[in-house]
Formats: structure tokens, C-alpha cells, sequence
């Protein structure tokens, strides 16, 4: 559907695929449970169906109409999160697409299909569609208390398919849900002091045993009378609160709902009742709070459960205490029953952020400015998002601090420490180099050389945390005869992120004549813009500052630091083989699906690739890195096509 106009080739390819999963998908669906002849299941009783919707115990809205002890077997395993209730749901809502696409309508019998060789004692079919996971017969109907989310999706389906069958049975579930959503009993409404309820009545589609078997337009839905029913618990300020974890995903997911039967049936019912929601969620609550990540950067939640997005060095959720990135647009898990909002990032009920999160919010944006945006003369914000750079000015991505130990006539003792906190894009730091500058002048006089000098690494944290595997190495070079040196301290192979201490002594070993070590650190270029711990009043692995006088290289390239004026700068020889490999963006050695991540984020501003990368980005040889080479590499995953592909 989404590239048969401008790429069929591509689109046939999909549907081709999207068949071949979905009969999979049949022909591995195995349930335990099944309906009997009469279309009952064990442990219903007729009582049931007259139990009504209470807040308390929501499910008994459909007591006795559902097959609930109908138990799918081939689910696959989840790892004990999230757990799939089963897959009926999820194979409509393929089957309705499907139709979507081929306009055979077995794929919606699939869904809706009716046994009508067998009746029941009060002269109903049972379902044998996927339906009849959710209506056990054609004398029973449904009310969908929940909404289209992760977990089901039979929202989506009626939506789907009530426009397709015209059938009063789709119409009314696909209607109720979202009266149910945007309703409140007349007597609440007018007491109501917060956002208004769309709706104070349910439409009558008639008997539950008519409906499976009738048709409806939308106009006629329209006239159609009013009865009671049951609605959704609103906050104080009219928020429709399904639950509490995700609040806002659940909300957001009924206001697409909302526009889709806008779009079907011109009806503005409910669109109103979403604007209003939506105005909640951009700030308009009681807290002031907009529950969308860099809408309002005032007050708006910033601190969203989103490891990338925190940016921690330390694996804390609480280090940093703001997050190094904002994570634009993304729509944190938002108020409680009482519309109050913790803006923690380890709080993952009011502020977990997900694809799911996401996917019912754009849905609902993108209808509320069809409906209203374009005649407010709404347009998307030039140049967004704003660099990182604009909001924070100069971003050290690498630091380094030092402190100095004990100091005598025979040596001095240096703590360095080093921070990798990249961030554009997060990186492991290799082939990292640190210099410390010093002189030997007094040495010299004494008839010594820079080979009376010893190094002895007291501490180093590479060499502690993985037993000894990797340890940091050193070189000592004497750059001119006025004694100028620097010691070079090399890290070995090992990729790190966040923060290394390592812990030396320049030592003389030598004695002059007069029996005495004449070591002296004033003449040291480094040792002059640091402090010693003592002075600091501090351990010395707490009392590291920020120092210019020690520089730091990466691959080559200074990043921290200035040396002295003639201090030579390394030259830098990579021991990483120059990537040749068409559609490996990210220059790692193979194609992937981060590949076309990177090289989207570069396209749209977001992110840069090494030169190498854009090589090898260029899949179709056109001397240009586009839209159509992320679409290509992504083509090569899925064997569609080869790299490289012609252009």
C-alpha cells in the first residue's frame, strides 16, 4: 500500500511476502478450548451475559459473550515481558490488510466467518472466524472496553472493517469503543469541570442477535436513538484514563481511533472530544506539564525512561541527573487517575517512552491537523530539531582531569583520569593516547639523561576491571636538548565508554654526586596546572580537576588539552582496515540494519559519517548518497536486491 505507486516493483515483493507470513501464520495457529457444537465453552453459564461493565471488574462487560478459556498453543516465547493474551487479533488485523490489498474478501471471511450449519438453543450460529475468540455466537455482540495497543488490536480491526462490511455488528463495536472512551452519564457531565465528554448515550444498533446479519450506513448511524451504557473513568480534569501505566499511549491510541471514524463517516463527534485530549497532553492540565519530550522545554517532561536518551556513563539511572539528549517528540507515559506526573527517568509508569508510545500519538497528530492544522495555517518548524550544539554551546564529547599524589626530590605521583562521553553519535573510544609534559633540565646538569627516568603504574583501571586482559602501556620521548619530555600513555585494544583513572610516578633513580636525587617538578609544564590532593583537602581519586596542560588524542586527533609551543603532535597510523564494503555505513564490517539507521540519521541532519562511510554508501555509484541508497541497503537485507545495485 505504501509504495505500489511509487515503487510496484518493491510493493509486489512485500505483498508477495506479507501472503506467505500470514499463511504461515494460519498453518501454524494451534488453540486449545475450542467452542462446541452449540457454540458454548465449558464454564459458561447464562447468568453470565447479565453481568454489566464496572469499573471494578471491567471484563465483565463480555461474561459469557467471549470463548475465554480458548487458549492459543503456538505462541512464541516471550521471555516472561509483555506477554502476547493470544493471536486471534493480530491475524484479523493482517487479514483486513490484506484484503486491503487484494480485494479478496476470503480474507475477511477469515475474520467475521459464521457456522450457520449449526444452531444453537436460542437459534444462534457460533463464529468460527477469528471473532470467535472475543463472540462466541450470532446471538451475543461485544463491547470493546480496552483500545488498539500492543497487546490487542481488535480496536484497529473494527475500524478496519466496519467501513468494509457495512455491518451493523462492526459499526456498533467499532462506535461503542469510542463512546465508551469520550462519554459520561448525563448526570456526570454536567457536574464535569474539566475537559467535556463527547457523548452522554450510547447508539442503539439493535439486538445483539440482529446486528451480525443487518447493514448500516453512516447517515443512518446518525439518527439512530440513544440508550444507556457504560463509560470510561475520567481524571478530575476530564483526561479518559484507561490505566496508569502509559496513560497517555492508551488516550492517543483512541484519538486515532477517533479520526479513522471521522475519515469514514464525516461524523466530528468525536474528533472534538481528541482535540480536547490532545490540548491536555501539550500542557493544558492541571500541572501545566506537556507530556510530549522537547514540546515545551520550560516545563514541559524531560526526563524520559530512554537509555540512549539519558546518555549515562555509569549504568545509574540517576547519573546524570538531565539527560544528555532530548528525545524530540516522544510521548512519555503521562498522568495518573488523579493527573499527577513524576518527571523521573527511572520511573518507568509515568515515563516510559516506546514505538507503541509513539505509533497512536503521530497517528492522532497527523488527523488533528488534517481536521485543524491546515486551515490554522499550521507548518513544520524550519531547521528542527535545533543542534545540540545551538542549545548547549561547545560540547566537550572528552575530558580529562588530574590530580597530583606525593611529590618529593625522588619523584612525583600523577593521577589522570579520562571520560569518554560522546555523544554525537555515542562511540567507544580506541587507539587513545594521553601525554603528560615535564622537563629535565636539573637532571641533565647532574650528568643524567631521560634514561634515569622509571615509571611506576601504580593503579590502572583497564587492567583492574577485566583481570589483567588489557592494561595501558607508556613510551618516554625527550623532544629537544632543553630537557622537554613527555611520558605517552597508550590504551591497549579495548573499547571504552564513560570513565578511566590510571595512577603513575615519574621516578629518579639516579643520585648526583653529592649522594642526592635532584628531581624537580617546577619546571613541568603539566605538573604547573594541576593541584596536589593535599591541597584539595581530598583522597586523591576525588580530587582530579579539569586540566589544559595534559592532552589527550583520539585516532590521531587532539581532543583535550594544549601542549607546549613546540611539543610535536603525534602522527597517526590506523591499525582498523580501510572499509571497502558497499552499504557498510557505519564502516564496522558488515550490513545491517544499523547501517540504514546511521545513514538515515545523516540524511535528515541528525547524525555524520566518516568519509569511508559515504563511499560505501553510495550502493548505486551515482556519485551521490540519497534517500534511495538507505531504501536499497535496506533492500539487501530482505534479498531483494544485491549490493551494488545499478543506478
Amino acid at each position: 500500500l505504501n509504495f505500489k505507486d511509487t515503487d510496484p516493483e518493491y510493493a509486489e515483493e512485500s505483498l508477495k511476502a506479507a501472503k506467505a507470513l500470514y499463511k504461515f501464520a494460519r498453518e501454524t495457529h494451534s488453540e486449545e478450548g475450542q467452542t462446541n457444537s452449540d457454540g458454548k465453552t465449558a464454564g459458561q453459564t447464562d447468568e453470565d451475559a447479565e453481568k454489566g461493565y464496572s469499573e471494578d471488574d471491567p471484563d465483565a462487560a463480555n461474561a459469557g459473550v467471549e470463548n475465554s478459556s480458548m487458549v492459543v498453543t503456538s505462541l512464541g516465547y516471550d521471555g516472561g515481558f509483555y506477554t502476547s493474551s493470544y493471536d486471534y487479533d493480530e491475524l484479523a488485523w493482517a487479514a483486513v490488510w490484506l484484503y486491503e490489498c487484494t480485494d479478496d474478501w476470503d480474507y475477511i471471511d477469515h475474520i467475521i466467518h459464521v457456522n450457520e450449519n449449526v444452531t444453537g438453543d436460542m437459534g444462534a450460529h457460533p463464529y468460527t472466524g477469528y471473532i470467535k475468540r472475543i463472540i462466541k455466537d450470532t446471538g451475543n455482540c461485544w463491547q470493546n472496553i480496552w483500545v488498539h495497543c500492543w497487546d490487542t488490536v481488535w480496536g484497529g480491526v473494527f475500524a478496519k472493517l466496519a467501513p468494509i462490511t457495512n455491518c451493523s455488528r462492526d459499526w456498533y463495536i467499532f462506535r461503542w469503543n469510542l463512546e465508551f472512551w469520550s462519554g459520561m452519564t448525563p448526570e456526570d457531565a454536567e457536574k464535569a469541570t474539566g475537559l467535556p465528554a463527547a457523548v452522554t448515550g450510547h447508539k442503539n444498533f439493535g439486538m445483539d442477535d440482529e446486528v451480525w446479519n443487518t447493514t448500516i450506513t453512516a447517515k443512518e448511524i446518525a439518527d439512530l436513538p440513544e440508550q444507556d451504557g457504560a463509560w470510561l473513568k475520567k481524571t478530575p480534569a476530564g483526561f479518559a484514563m484507561l490505566n496508569d501505566y502509559g496513560s497517555a499511549r492508551y488516550d492517543t491510541a483512541a484519538q486515532l481511533e477517533a479520526m479513522v471514524y471521522a475519515k469514514e463517516t464525516g461524523d466530528m463527534t468525536f474528533v472534538e472530544w481528541s482535540k480536547g485530549q490532545m490540548s491536555y497532553i501539550m500542557g493544558n492540565n492541571p500541572m501545566g506539564r506537556s507530556y510530549i519530550v522537547g514540546y515545551d522545554l520550560e516545563n514541559g517532561a524531560s526526563h524520559p525512561h530512554h537509555r540512549a536518551a539519558h546518555g549515562s556513563t555509569t549504568l545509574s539511572m540517576d547519573d546524570p541527573e538531565d539527560q544528555t539528549h532530548v528525545l524530540w517528540g516522544a510521548l512519555v507515559g503521562g498522568p495518573d487517575a488523579i493527573d499527577w506526573h513524576r518527571d523521573l527517568t527511572k520511573d518507568y509508569i509515568y515515563n516510559e517512552v516506546a514505538v507503541d508510545y509513539n505509533a497512536g500519538f503521530v497517528g492522532a497528530c497527523a488527523g488533528l491537523y488534517y481536521y485543524y492544522g491546515k486551515d490554522a495555517g499550521d507548518k513544520p518548524e524550519p531547521d528542527f530539531p535545533p543542534s545540540e550544539e545551538s542549545m548547549k554551546g561547545e560540547i566537550k564529547e572528552f575530558t580529562l582531569k588530574a590530580a597530583v599524589g606525593q611529590e618529593d626530590n625522588m619523584a612525583t605521583q600523577i593521577l589522570i583520569e579520562i571520560e569518554n562521553h560522546a555523544s554525537l553519535p555515542p562511540r567507544y573510544l580506541n587507539g587513545t593516547d594521553v601525554r603528560y609534559y615535564f622537563n629535565i633540565g636539573e637532571l641533565l646538569k647532574s650528568g643524567q639523561t631521560v634514561d634515569n627516568i622509571e615509571v611506576r603504574m601504580d593503579y590502572d583501571s583497564i587492567k583492574s576491571n577485566t583481570n589483567g586482559e588489557y592494561q595501558v602501556s607508556w613510551d618516554i620521548v625527550q623532544y629537544n636538548d632543553a630537557g622537554d619530555c613527555y611520558i605517552e600513555i597508550h590504551f591497549p585494544d579495548y573499547k571504552f565508554y564513560g570513565k578511566e583513572q590510571f595512577q603513575f610516578a615519574l621516578m629518579d633513580t639516579t643520585q648526583n654526586a653529592e649522594y642526592t636525587f635532584v628531581w624537580d617538578s617546577s619546571n613541568d609544564y603539566s605538573r604547573n596546572t594541576i593541584r596536589t590532593a593535599d591541597e584539595m583537602g581530598k583522597q586523591l581519586n576525588e580530587a582530579p580537576e579539569f586540566t589544559d596542560g595534559i592532552t589527550m588524542y583520539t585516532e590521531g586527533v587532539r581532543v583535550w588539552g594544549t601542549p607546549p609551543e613546540d611539543a610535536p603532535e603525534p602522527e597517526y597510523v590506523s591499525d582498523e582496515p580501510t572499509s571497502s564494503i558497499c552499504g557498510d555505513v557505519d564502516c564496522d564490517g558488515d550490513v545491517d540494519i544499523v547501517d540504514v539507521l546511521t545513514l538515515t540519521q545523516y540524511l535528515t541532519g541528525m547524525g555524520d559519517i566518516l568519509p569511508d562511510g559515504k563511499t560505501n554508501a553510495d550502493v548505486n555509484h551515482d556519485n551521490a548518497v540519497k534517500d534511495d541508497d538507505a531504501m536499497n541497503i535496506l533492500k539487501s537485507l530482505v534479498k531483494l536486491v544485491t549490493l551494488p545495485v545499478k543506478s
